[in-house]
């Protein structure tokens, strides 16, 4: 088996690392996702390679993962949980699917731990229409397999992954500049608010506001913020100062503003992980009220940049400032749907910066070109799942 790691809605963005065989596909999944996945289900979804290459196979539509179902958890919403998990597969244009099983070694003579639920997964695969590659268990060093009982093939204490494959595989990953954090929970904590700044910043708030009322008025200010937010996410280095991250953080809570700022930031050229460095300072600088849009704008450069792992982090916190913002709705449903990264672009391919600054009137976003998938799945119009139904982006 080889493999082509490519940005998912859930895994990250990685240019033609190649990986043969199950042992270099289970040491790759924790770099995929972004951090050490133990206790966990994941779902790898394979598909055509596009480029027709007779030395390469299939390549990765889309990595999911999702919390280990607790054991006394009801059969029902078991297979809920499988069949959930299987639509984004193939709306992704999946044709084949890996079933990976991460956590602790199972005892001597037990089973393989979650076997119930790896059963209804494989059952919701065939019902979609889908292949099924591998299901595999494995505690971070060795292997299992839920379909051979071959002592021969597959030994009961495991087969183990080479040091050799888990170090090359981690170094590959290194190379391009994908780190791997510890946990999701150290994910969380790249954005966890820092109080000090949070506080200070928070007396600033309304006077980065004060502008409105100049000579030029809300139109004036919007032009300035739009500035201000373009130089600043252009620059790297130190933690932004409490001035600027208010103006900042204001600016990003006007929707003429941020729609403005995406649109630009959306067009070629921009040094996406210096973006998103700053996006990420102004998040954990940023008071209630205003964690929700900063968030968001976070997540969608994590998501368009192949990071879907830190993107859902960046939509848990703007969930848990506004439950009812509505961009970080449309963003995290286009990423539990399984929809690519360059479906944002194309979103906003609908779009002119005139109507993101002002509004003036409702795009129809073109649909990207349809991914091939099981006939059995519907795959949502990009308009409906990422485009709100006010003028320019959702408000």
């Amino acid at each position: 088996m080889t493999v082509i790691p490519q940005a998912g809605a859930v895994g990250r963005t990685v240019d033609r690392l190649v990986l043969s065989g199950p042992d270099a596909l289970l040491a790759s999944v924790p770099h995929l996702l972004g951090f050490d996945c133990q206790d966990s289900v994941v779902l790898v979804g394979l598909g055509p390679n596009p480029d027709d290459r007779r030395d390469v196979g299939a390549m990765v539509r889309l990595v999911q993962r999702f919390d280990t179902p607790r054991p006394d958890a009801p059969a029902r919403e078991v297979v809920s949980i499988a069949r959930s998990a299987v639509v984004p597969m193939a709306r992704s244009g999946s044709t084949e699917v890996i079933v990976a099983v991460f956590g602790a070694a199972p005892s001597p003579g037990a089973g393989l731990p979650s076997a119930a639920l790896v059963d209804d997964l494989l059952a919701a695969v065939d019902d979609a229409g889908l292949g099924v590659r591998d299901a595999l268990f494995t505690d971070g060093t060795s292997r299992w397999s839920y379909g051979c009982d071959d002592p021969g093939c597959c030994p009961p204490q495991g087969r183990l992954i080479p040091e050799a494959t888990r170090t090359l595989v981690a170094a590959e990953f290194a190379g391009v500049g994908a780190a791997m954090a510890p946990s999701r929970a150290a994910l969380t904590e790249e954005i966890a608010p820092d109080p000090a700044r949070v506080n200070s910043i928070a007396t600033l708030v309304a006077d980065a506001a004060a502008p409105r009322r100049g000579t030029r008025g809300l139109e004036g200010w919007r032009d300035r913020a739009v500035e201000h937010l373009a130089a600043l996410t252009r620059t790297s280095g130190a933690p932004i100062g409490p001035e600027d991250a208010a103006l900042a953080l204001q600016g990003l809570a006007d929707v003429r503003v941020r729609d403005t700022f995406l649109w630009d930031a959306a067009q070629p050229g921009t040094d996406t992980r210096a973006f998103a460095s700053r996006l990420a300072d102004l998040v954990r600088c940023a008071p209630p009220g205003l964690v929700a849009p900063a968030a968001t704008v976070l997540a969608i450069t994590q998501w368009t940049s192949g990071d879907g792992a830190r993107a859902n982090v960046a939509l848990d916190r703007a969930a848990a400032d506004d439950p009812d913002y509505s961009l970080a709705h449309l963003v995290g449903a286009a990423l539990r749907s399984g929809l690519p990264p360059s479906t944002w672009a194309a979103s906003l391919g609908g779009l002119d910066r005139d109507t993101c600054r002002h509004g003036t009137h409702q795009p129809t976003a073109p649909s990207p070109a349809p991914a091939r998938q099981a006939p059995a799945v519907a795959h949502p119009p990009v308009a409906s799942a990422v485009l709100g139904p006010s003028p320019g982006l959702a408000s």
